[in-house]
């Protein structure tokens, strides 16, 4: 067996997934990424003519199936974004080799000094699957649309309105500053749709759109793949399209099966599967010893997944874990380097945001710190740099209501008036067992059982979730909490959480878009904030941190955000456990396996 290994601090070579620090792209037109499935040299747009001159069987791709729909606009899982990638494309992209950053995807595009005005200009020769040519008034449908739905895509879009000027062009505008939206248009949720085919199906601006039946079973985008057959929940077959504009993807026929993570090993062994996604720490490691059909690469690269608990504050869900006591004694009496037993290769998480995205906390605590030449609290030129030792006497932040409130120490004042975040050393918060039974005691309980609930049967990149729960269970119970394991199936764990059922659960969060914008939303009244029973209004100071970050510019971002995550260390209903590692295994078919944070895999892109 092979085995590769992507360090987290290298971008590897062939395109496998690595987060690299930087911000996402937020001013001029940046420079298109090559085509999907284009080699060096290739001309971008022409219409590639290489056939096969064998027939190959099928790449066969396991996974674990988490999505519902193909509708692009209403799926926002894991394999949603891998399948509805490949069908459909967006009007920007992710850097392959710097997922970090956006380039030009269906359009060029500009956005204006103060993050306001997105104007796009599409591609010329772009067409759907079935030839129809791709204009302004489908992108304008599949924007509307997504609003109009009410779901994850459309809370993500928010406020953005658009204006078409011709075919080609449109500009899209916000509010206020929204230097994320490039990043956020790359998601696959905002795939362009075939606005005359979806309308012939049922799709309409509203509740009253019933296109979702048909966009399961049938193509009605651009991509590179379109739909050949779809197998219940068991199997999705895809072929290339015939009227895609850029090279012809290395494998003509795809299979995507539902594969249970328990059974990967065994299928990328006897070579049943030529690539599996969701290898556990364990299973990689057994594949070393173990007579191989065809030869195996493993993968290991870091993940830009977060792993987290959430404690309601509905008092009427569970009166324990809206007691702000109890959370502080979870909070405190948890082990986040201990957790890395049940998940080998994971690193603890010092906040909402992973490493290696804009605003990190682990890439902000340089040891040690450099000093201010000029006494202020800046770097020399004004812009607040993040401290990595608390103030002697910790300053308060102004709240938009009009009052006062006390950061706790996390922040300090640039001389600007910036809120400046105090990152202090181990950046990760250690356990503190004596303050968390210290804590347990102030709130009063005695015993109860918490049910922790959590999606039995989905792995979190490849951990069996029950793991993490069980180590979860054990470390509480030395703090005095009684844990009773709550497990369900996903699709019954899921709609509980986002309907804002459950009391204290364990998720994980993959990025819908790599930009620190988008963990805004754990914010009070926010999607995920919202799960969590937290409403705006309830913390004046997490609320005006979060419009600070939101409104934050250039070089000041990371700080802001920053000081936005020490403080919902504290205060939110969140706790930040590990970012865990990623393994899959390809046999000898593939040679170049294409991660990325957002879809997984660029099925157009293996090779």
């Amino acid at each position: 067996m092979r085995r590769r290994l992507v360090r987290p601090t290298v971008v590897a070579t062939l395109g496998v997934l690595a987060l690299a620090s930087g911000a996402a792209c937020t001013s001029s037109t940046a420079t298109p990424a090559p085509s999907r499935g284009t080699t060096p040299g290739a001309t971008p747009g022409a219409t590639s003519t290489a056939t096969p001159t064998t027939t190959a069987p099928p790449l066969v791709v396991g996974a674990v199936f988490d999505h519902t729909t193909l509708d692009p606009t209403r799926q926002f899982d894991r394999s949603g974004a891998m399948l509805t990638h490949a069908l459909y494309e967006t009007l920007t992209t992710l850097d392959p080799d710097d997922p970090t950053k956006v380039v030009p995807g269906m359009a060029e595009y500009t956005l204006s000094p103060e993050g306001r005005w997105l104007t796009l200009r599409l591609r010329k020769g772009l067409v759907f699957s079935d030839g129809t040519p791709v204009t302004t008034d489908d992108v304008l449908f599949t924007l509307q649309r997504a609003r109009g739905l009410s779901g994850p895509a459309g809370s993500i879009l928010g406020t953005v309105s658009a204006l078409k000027v011709d075919d080609r062009t449109f500009t899209l505008s916000s509010p206020g500053s929204n230097f994320a939206l490039p990043a956020i248009l790359a998601n696959p949720a905002f795939g362009i749709l075939n606005a005359t085919a979806v309308k012939a199906h049922g799709g309409t601006i509203g509740p009253g759109d019933e296109a979702s039946s048909y966009l399961s079973q049938h193509s009605a985008g651009s991509g590179p793949y379109v739909i050949e057959s779809v197998r219940g929940t068991s199997e999705v077959r895809l072929a290339a399209n015939p009227m895609w504009s850029g090279a012809a993807p290395a494998f003509p026929e795809i299979v995507v099966r539902n594969l249970d993570a328990r059974q990967q090993l065994a299928a990328i062994g006897s070579g049943s599967a030529d690539v599996v996604l969701d290898l556990s720490p364990s299973q990689a490691d057994a594949a070393t010893g173990r007579p191989q059909t065809s030869a195996v690469t493993v993968t290991t690269m870091r993940s830009s997944s977060l792993v987290y608990l959430a404690l309601g504050r509905d008092k009427a869900l569970n009166a324990w874990t809206g007691n702000p006591d109890f959370a502080e004694a979870v909070r405190r009496g948890l082990d986040r380097e201990a957790l890395g037993t049940a998940a080998p290769g994971s690193m603890p998480a010092a906040g909402l945001i992973p490493a290696g995205i804009v605003g990190a906390l682990e890439d902000l605590a340089p040891s040690p710190a450099p000093t201010p030449t000029d006494g202020t609290g800046t770097d020399g030129t004004g812009t607040p740099t993040p401290t990595t030792t608390s103030p002697t006497t910790p300053t308060q932040a102004p709240s938009s209501s009009g009052t006062t409130a006390t950061p706790d120490g996390i922040l300090t004042t640039g001389a600007d008036g910036t809120p400046t975040p105090v990152v202090t050393l181990p950046v990760v918060p250690e356990r503190d067992l004596a303050g968390a039974r210290a804590a347990l005691r102030r709130s009063g309980y005695t015993g109860q059982p918490i049910p922790l609930s959590y999606a039995a049967d989905l792995p979190i990149q490849g951990i069996p979730t029950s793991a993490l729960a069980v180590a979860v269970r054990a470390q509480l119970a030395q703090v005095g909490i009684k844990v009773r394991l709550n497990p369900a199936p996903a699709a019954q764990a899921i709609a509980a959480y986002r309907e804002g059922r459950t009391a204290f659960s364990l998720w994980s969060w993959n990025p819908d878009y790599p930009d620190p914008e988008n963990y805004l939303a754990f914010a009070p009244g926010e999607l995920v904030g919202s799960r969590a029973g937290w409403a705006r209004g309830t913390d004046p100071l997490v609320d005006d941190l979060t419009e600070a970050a939101r409104a934050s510019v250039g070089d000041n971002r990371a700080g802001a955000y920053a000081a936005w995550q020490l403080a919902m260390n504290q205060r939110s209903p969140f706790v930040p456990l590990i970012q865990p590692a990623t393994r899959f295994a390809s046999g000898d078919r593939v040679k170049v396996l294409p991660g990325n944070p957002v879809w997984t895999v660029d099925l157009a892109r293996l090779s």
